[in-house]
């Protein structure tokens, strides 16, 4: 009898202990409940952030792109304005006001680049 109130009292202790142990386990997982949530918003976050980057940067690109390309269209209607003024004047021809007008905006224009 002595043995089994023995027994009773070790597995009572050992269930009292698995669980406190499980207690306080849990409460642990909850107390980190908050850390985890705000860690997985901010690999989003990062996530999001880097992605968004690396559209801007592809975005910058075509932009330099774009300059280029406008300033080749630009040199080439300047150069296609000057050889109109210059066949012009070889031919004995009246260059025209729009021709004129187009020759001074465009470069007013590149003046103000």
């Amino acid at each position: 009898m002595e043995v089994m109130q023995m027994v009773i009292t070790v597995l009572s202790l050992f269930i009292s202990m698995c669980t406190a142990i499980t207690l306080i386990y849990g409460f642990g997982k909850f107390l980190r409940k908050p850390h985890d949530t705000l860690e997985e918003r901010i690999i989003v976050l990062e996530t999001k952030m880097k992605e968004t980057d690396e559209r801007l940067e592809r975005g910058n690109d075509k932009f330099k792109e774009q300059d280029a390309t406008n300033e080749v269209l630009i040199r080439s209607t300047l150069a296609l304005i000057e050889f109109e003024i210059q066949y012009c004047l070889t031919e004995n021809k009246q260059i025209t006001n729009g021709l004129s007008k187009a020759k001074d905006d465009l470069q007013e224009y590149l003046a103000r680049r």
